[in-house]
């Protein structure tokens, strides 16, 4: 059975979390088995996601808090339904491939599966370089932060054929940089009142 990393971790969203971490052969798929918590619910229709309104965005930061909970199939699920709905040529695209790739690869990790971990692994990290190229902190992530704390964390589990530490040991949490909105002018409206 899969543990969150850090319970008290903190939260992006408000969103309840599933009763339980879905994993094929543990417990009941989701959607397809009648014993699933969310059998027969209709799928979530998620609102676009927009790079600049990504703070806006409740499925987003739902997917974030899935991940750094390791709920990792849910999290993968939550970032694909947002992916289908950007642009072949957005960089958001990349960005979110990443995610849902770095979330199979942990789940690939936990059930000691390695081809599928380093080609999930090896894929996502990839698609998060190519966001690079575009903005080094995106939707709130630092990426070259993440990509280097995500590196770390994966390295002796490849390095190693044999070795299977807890995947959810020094965990790579997704650390979001929240700016308030129209924070900027807040800040200059204070500093003009208190210099006239």
């Amino acid at each position: 059975m899969i543990q969150s990393p850090d319970e008290h971790y903190h939260r992006y969203s408000q969103r309840p979390f599933p009763p339980y971490r879905f994993v094929v052969g543990e417990n009941p798929h989701p959607t397809e088995d009648p014993q699933g918590h969310s059998y027969n619910q209709p799928a979530e229709v998620p609102r676009i996601l927009k790079p600049d309104h990504w703070q806006e965005n409740e499925t987003y930061l739902f997917g974030v808090d899935l991940y750094n909970y390791a709920f990792w199939w849910e999290s993968h699920e939550i970032f694909e339904s947002l992916w289908r709905k950007v642009s072949k040529d957005d960089p958001t695209r990349d960005f979110l491939q990443g995610l849902i790739k770095i979330s199979a690869a942990f789940l690939k990790w936990h059930l000691k599966q390695r081809r599928g971990l380093e080609t999930l692994y090896t894929g996502g990290i990839g698609h998060l370089h190519q966001v690079l190229g575009h903005s080094t902190v995106y939707m709130g992530l630092n990426l070259m932060d993440h990509i280097a704390k995500v590196s770390i964390h994966f390295r002796e589990v490849i390095a190693d054929p044999h070795a299977w530490p807890d995947p959810c040991l020094n965990y790579p949490f997704i650390v979001l940089k929240k700016i308030p909105p129209y924070g900027r002018h807040i800040f200059f409206a204070a500093w003009l009142s208190l210099n006239l």
